[in-house]
């Protein structure tokens, strides 16, 4: 069993050694009985540890399956009894996550809590801090998560893990997807950007990412079952190797845009006090060190974009902004139609001082067609833009008009090809629907549409919307 994991070389030893074999001694992490709604989620890994004839034994319980069976399969639903009780088991391959809090989880602060996980590659069992997370998300019945895993369960002292192929990190975010008709608009989006982008310092940073990883997994909550979440990495100055601030130095740099403003939109720029954390619609994320931000380079970048002249813009945004980050963003949110993802909810970046800012996405679920409520939006004839797209374009500093049309070419003969994009988005539907993910999630959460009919619209919409885009940036 992985506890209370160390540091260091030892934390090494245990994931190897968890790796090998996660499942032995650990069978209890690999289901999730929730007795109330007479569910019950097993993973394929452990099947063979737990069968018995015709009997699951999940502890010391047994549980008959109604009819004989040679074999599971995930596609399928079974019938289980325990004495008069019926029950629904559905198995799985994807990670099963349980929470255990004695404490009601709110906004903030942080509740002790017990957190497990297990899959194919590993389990993890341990202490964890939990608070909700979202704005908008907060008034969803299906609540997401903020996790910091904790050395034990009366220690604030965090420990590291890597769960699958993310990076080993001790803060995690769960979302609930809840306002995502398909579950799969924030995972296809960021599949695509991680894809599509690397950080253009890679040589210098191999580990650096693009963007925050996520990997699906099945909830459980003081044994009642969630449903189906995202697992996601945070976006922070680790996962993107910023330079740490050295002394009084400052190096990389890290804002979030929380909020429409003109600064966030580059309309305009307002003074600024390094004494608080957010700044006209920006939340500083790095450095914010003793209650001192750092908005410096950033309001002199926004007032550049706002107040240069044509001439000044042009010979001098490249000191500011790597123009090829910005057209692979700009034309990454008009794919997607990200309406709340190009004057707010994006991450500004900076490797090291004397770097230009680069963006990073955030919050990519109302998209491809729907709203962060999760509601249609059919529009596919307009181009979204802010001030900063607008000079670029107006300018046509660096080359941005034939780089621009010369990206989307390259993108609709590669990723953001028909072909690669209906094949994305079907693979990880069939993949969700074939194993009764819609199907068990719907048993706890009510749906608006039918699967099939948002499937429909999902694909038709962007075929849709392709077709626009080709017309228009054909001629920039």
């Amino acid at each position: 069993m992985v506890r209370n994991l160390c540091l260091g070389m030892l934390c090494a030893v245990t994931a190897m050694s968890c790796a090998q074999n996660p499942v032995a001694g650990n069978e209890h992490l690999y289901y999730g009985i929730d007795t109330a709604n007479k569910i019950i989620v097993c993973h394929e890994e452990v099947l063979s540890a737990i069968t018995e004839g015709n009997d699951l034994v999940f502890g010391s319980s047994k549980y008959q399956l109604v009819s004989p069976l040679s074999g599971f399969s995930s596609q399928e639903r079974y019938v289980v009894m325990k004495e008069k009780d019926t029950f629904s088991l559905y198995i799985t391959s994807m990670p099963i996550i349980k929470l255990t809090a004695s404490d009601t989880i709110v906004d903030e602060p942080k509740r002790m809590a017990h957190f497990s996980f297990a899959s194919a590659s590993e389990s993890y069992d341990g202490a964890i801090g939990i608070e909700l997370r979202g704005n908008s998300a907060l008034r969803y019945p299906k609540k997401s998560y903020d996790l910091e895993l904790r050395k034990d369960a009366t220690s604030e002292e965090s420990v590291d893990f890597t769960f699958g192929d993310l990076r080993e990190d001790d803060d995690w975010i769960l979302n609930s997807i809840y306002n995502e008709p398909l579950k799969l608009r924030s995972y296809f989006s960021t599949k695509l950007w991680l894809d599509l982008y690397a950080p253009s310092y890679l040589d210098k940073e191999p580990d650096a990412k693009s963007y925050s990883d996520v990997m699906f997994a099945e909830v459980f909550l003081n044994d009642t079952y969630e449903g189906l979440y995202l697992l996601s990495e945070q976006v922070d100055r680790k996962l993107l190797d910023l330079k740490k601030s050295k002394g009084d130095t400052v190096r990389g740099e890290l804002f979030k845009a929380v909020g429409y403003a003109d600064n966030t939109s580059f309309k305009g720029v307002s003074e600024f006090n390094n004494a608080f954390p957010r700044w006209e619609g920006f939340e500083v994320k790095y450095p914010y060190e003793d209650y001192v931000a750092h908005y410096d380079n950033l309001h002199a970048f926004i007032t550049f974009v706002s107040t240069s002249t044509d001439e000044e813009f042009t010979e001098n945004i490249e000191a500011y902004l790597d123009v090829d980050n910005a057209i692979d963003y700009f034309l990454f949110i008009n794919l997607l139609r990200g309406t709340d993802n190009i004057s707010k909810n994006y991450f500004l970046a900076k490797y090291k001082q004397n770097e230009p800012y680069f963006f990073v996405p955030w919050d990519l679920d109302g998209v491809l067609g729907i709203i962060q409520d999760g509601k249609r939006i059919p529009t596919t004839n307009d181009i979204l833009t802010n001030a900063l797209f607008d000079r670029l374009y107006a300018t046509n500093a660096a080359g941005y008009k034939t780089k621009l049309k010369e990206r989307w070419q390259t993108l609709r003969n590669g990723v953001y090809g028909d072909k690669a994009l209906h094949e994305r988005i079907d693979k990880t539907y069939r993949l969700l629907d074939d194993t009764k993910l819609y199907q068990r999630d719907a048993l706890m959460w009510e749906r608006v549409h039918t699967i099939t009919a948002d499937y429909k619209y999902l694909t038709e919409w962007l075929q849709q919307r392709l077709l626009y885009l080709d017309t228009v940036f054909i001629d920039y």
